[in-house]
């Protein structure tokens, strides 16, 4: 073998684990399951033979499958079954293949093969508020089923923006995604169109003429207002979101529905869009505190509308569940360990997140099928932030406290 001292004195070789490291770039040269000599011999004759001059593997561009097979000493075809995984390649030919891409530093194209099998292995993930934590426990919970089925995620963040949101949508499809999830943004216009032949499910947010995950968020809204009048409260104001759109209808459909069959009328000046954030929260919950005749207690459009409303409270001298009771909704992991305890609305966000997943895979795998809509239960967490757990007296019958 014609040897290169300067490369001789960058190995370093792993006996125990069979392996070839480029000290000068801590490159991985390649690997051998087995300690078979005339293998590893192979691969430093291919090894040595490129001259000092050469550029490092990390460093090499466009190597082509002609090279890999000419440096493997397989055939063109050999190395196509190994890179796209097809099971009848002997293991010690693939080996000798992915050993051949270390050396020469060779970097699969997906991009590229994408456009020769006219398909994709990523999913693109659009939601409107990455810095909610809702947000963050499906994105979890999506990403782990997509990763069993083999797919990567695309993440998008719309910030609640319609114009980015187009944007973003608009990226998901040229790139061109497997499939799309989205969860919309509170749009005052109308909804973002799904482009024909992309699958698409929207998740927590609906949105015409496409498959859905959401919660019964009229249920769920109910539950709470039946639980705070439960506990003492009258005036039950409703904080955070849009009223006339999307979720915030459907949770402020169940809040009026619930008065009603109380046989309270709804007094508008109880109802306070916001923005669905902490500051949202906060501004809501401190004109509410400024009228006459202040509520005592306050369904919030989701969680963290609820922390920031908590916020409100104690800038003005009041303290959540002695005198003012909040409910929030969705259950994510900061309402637990707020001060005090947030009681909320459990939408299941984990939950929900898989169910969208495995729904857009249905709809990948069957693209003709009709249009279908999974609607979650909810179920109320009661904590100490509603005064449940006060000591004033309550309705003889409590819903009894998470354990």
């Amino acid at each position: 073998m014609g040897f290169c001292v300067t490369k001789i004195r960058n190995l370093f070789v792993d006996t125990n684990r069979f392996s070839v490291l480029d000290r000068s770039n801590r490159d991985l040269l390649f690997r051998s399951d087995s300690v078979e000599f005339s293998e590893v011999t192979f691969l430093l004759d291919r090894y040595f033979q490129m001259p000092p001059s050469a550029p490092t593997p990390a460093a090499q561009s466009r190597i082509t499958l002609n090279d890999i097979a000419e440096h493997a000493g397989v055939s063109r075809a050999t190395v196509s079954l190994v890179l796209r995984n097809v099971p009848t390649v002997a293991p010690g030919t693939r080996l000798r293949v992915q050993n051949s891409m270390r050396l020469l530093g060779y970097i699969y194209n997906r991009a590229a093969a994408n456009l020769r099998t006219q398909r994709s292995h990523a999913i693109g993930l659009i939601v409107s508020d990455i810095a909610n934590p809702f947000f963050a426990e499906v994105i979890i919970a999506i990403e782990r089923r997509l990763d069993l089925a083999g797919y990567v995620t695309l993440l998008g963040n719309t910030s609640e923006d319609p114009k980015k949101e187009d944007r973003v949508w608009r990226t998901m499809h040229e790139f061109p995604a497997a499939g799309l999830l989205i969860c919309p943004t509170l749009r005052p216009d109308n909804e973002p169109s799904p482009v024909p032949g992309v699958p698409t499910v929207a998740f927590a947010r609906f949105l015409s003429g496409i498959d859905f995950v959401g919660t019964d968020n009229a249920a769920g809204a109910e539950m709470a207002v039946r639980h705070l009048r439960s506990v003492g409260h009258r005036r039950i104001a409703f904080v955070g979101g849009d009223p006339r759109r999307s979720t915030g209808r459907e949770r402020f459909r169940g809040y009026v529905a619930a008065l009603q069959s109380l046989g309270q009328a709804v007094d508008d000046s109880l109802v306070v869009p916001t923005s669905p954030n902490r500051a949202g929260g906060r501004e809501g919950l401190g004109r509410l505190l400024k009228l006459s005749e202040a509520p005592t207690a306050a369904l919030c459009f989701n969680d963290v509308v609820a922390l920031g409303a908590i916020e409100a409270l104690y800038q003005h001298r009041k303290t959540p569940g002695v005198n003012f009771g909040i409910v929030g909704f969705n259950n994510v992991a900061e309402a637990a360990q707020s001060h005090p305890g947030l009681t909320t609305i459990d939408t299941s966000p984990a939950n929900l997140g898989e169910a969208a997943a495995d729904l857009l895979l249905q709809r990948i795998a069957a693209p003709e099928a009709s249009i279908r809509r999974i609607i979650l239960e909810p179920r109320l967490i009661v904590r100490a932030s509603c005064g449940a757990q006060r000591s004033s007296p309550v309705a003889s019958n409590p819903i009894p406290p998470e354990k």
